[in-house]
């Protein structure tokens, strides 16, 4: 095999895991381009990403400018070599002189470009300055080059390394459902930057009810994330508790870490009883958790306390409702309202869609297509519950028998965040 194509190859891969081409505008690019351009003085800078066949832009993005023929760009000069490449006139250059860019379109006499490279080494694009006036870099503008270069190969890797992580959350989310014939139920966990604050789960605890958790720790991006898999160890270790207890347990072991950080977190702990539909509940300033009857009315669970982080344990009522037979609760985190328009007005609009999905997972089928149309602003999160059958245990004190059948193999959400990275 020819080493230079398998290199090539090896290297269109490493492109392809950033799942940065085609993507939409990112502050966190622009703002290189921006600076580059000032302290520069040039008219361009490009921070550029090159496929088999084609230059991306991904900073600037400008209509009808974003994608070009590689082989007619700059850049598939630069990242055939290791280090910083600079053009002080383009025309007299025979590897420039004939591109498109040079011969007419925007002119390009000077260039200078440094590659970008992440894994293995795998020169994916460059970070590359360009004007129409013929010039060239100072010793001291070239170090300057190289260390923004540096910044923005750091903010392309990142990428990378956010992709893991959201891997890592997603497979903290449930992968089994509650084996209780008589329910179904599904999720769904849209971070808006690869990982996020927003958080579900659901068990079977030993007793045989259904234990669930939604969270929405209030921010963004990696240190949410972190405090949200913080608070979600401090319910699991509270699993099988009461939800006010749990609650109370979960406060004490976090106290610290969420007053530190300033996090707080609004969150929907409940436990529900299969034999008998008898919901017991918190909600810590959540607030966004609905009934959608059988009959078609709904109601609106209450709110019962302050967010965890600023309410101090026991501040909470445990509260009381009942699911009965083609019921659907559904919670959702603040991200989803923003899919309309963003405020509490749109929770009838979410019972309609759970009225005209019908079972759970297609209320989180619609959830993605959403968030798939562009309108998310935040962490999109949703769990939903639907009690589907009228058999009860009556025997004894209520109290639900051994759960039935098996856990079925995976949650809605594992497939909803592959089709919807």
């Amino acid at each position: 095999m020819d080493q230079s194509n398998e290199t090539e190859r090896e290297r269109v891969r490493a492109l392809a895991a950033l799942h940065l081409m085609d993507s939409a505008p990112e502050e966190r690019f622009d703002r290189i381009t921006r600076l580059a351009r000032e302290l520069f003085d040039v008219q361009g800078a490009a921070v550029t990403l090159l496929d088999e066949n084609r230059l991306f832009s991904l900073s600037p993005q400008v209509p009808g400018h974003t994608v070009v023929d590689r082989n007619d760009s700059f850049c598939d000069v630069t990242i055939r070599q290791q280090a910083l490449l600079v053009v002080p006139d383009a025309t007299q250059d025979d590897r420039f002189s004939w591109k498109p860019e040079v011969t007419g379109g925007f002119g390009i006499r000077f260039y200078a470009g440094r590659p970008l490279s992440v894994g293995d080494g795998h020169r994916v694009g460059s970070l590359c300055l360009f004007d129409t006036k013929p010039r060239d870099l100072s010793p001291g503008e070239r170090e300057l080059l190289e260390e923004m270069a540096q910044w923005a190969e750091r903010e392309v890797q990142d990428s990378a390394e956010q992709d893991h992580a959201a891997l890592v959350q997603q497979g903290l989310l449930p992968t089994s459902r509650p084996g209780s014939p008589e329910y179904e139920i599904a999720g769904i966990c849209l971070p808006k930057r690869g990982v996020g604050g927003d958080y579900y789960s659901w068990t079977t605890t030993g007793s045989g009810n259904i234990e669930f958790t939604l969270a929405d720790i209030m921010g963004k991006g990696a240190g949410a994330a972190i405090i949200a898999a913080t608070v979600r160890q401090a319910f699991n270790a509270a699993s099988g508790n009461k939800p006010a207890r749990a609650l109370d347990e979960a406060t004490r072991a976090l106290q610290k870490d969420l007053s530190a950080t300033g996090f707080f977190a609004t969150v929907l702990h409940a436990t529900l009883n299969p034999g008998t539909g008898d919901l017991e509940y918190v909600d810590a300033g959540h607030g966004l958790t609905l009934i959608i009857r059988a009959d078609g009315t709904e109601q609106r669970l209450a709110t019962s306390g302050l967010p965890l982080g600023i309410a101090a344990p026991g501040s909470w009522e445990q509260q009381h409702s009942l699911l009965h037979p083609g019921d659907t609760l559904i919670s959702v985190t603040d991200g989803v309202l923003d899919l309309y328009d963003g405020t509490l007005a749109a929770l009838p609009e979410i019972a309609s869609l759970v009225r005209a999905a019908g079972t759970p997972e297609k209320v989180m089928a619609e959830v993605a297509r959403l968030v798939g149309s562009g309108n998310a602003q935040d962490d999109v999160t949703a769990i939903a519950i639907q009690r589907t059958s009228s058999e009860r245990d009556n025997s004894g004190d209520g109290h639900q028998q051994e759960m039935a059948g098996r856990p079925r193999s995976h949650s809605m959400a594992s497939d909803l965040a592959k089709k919807n990275p």
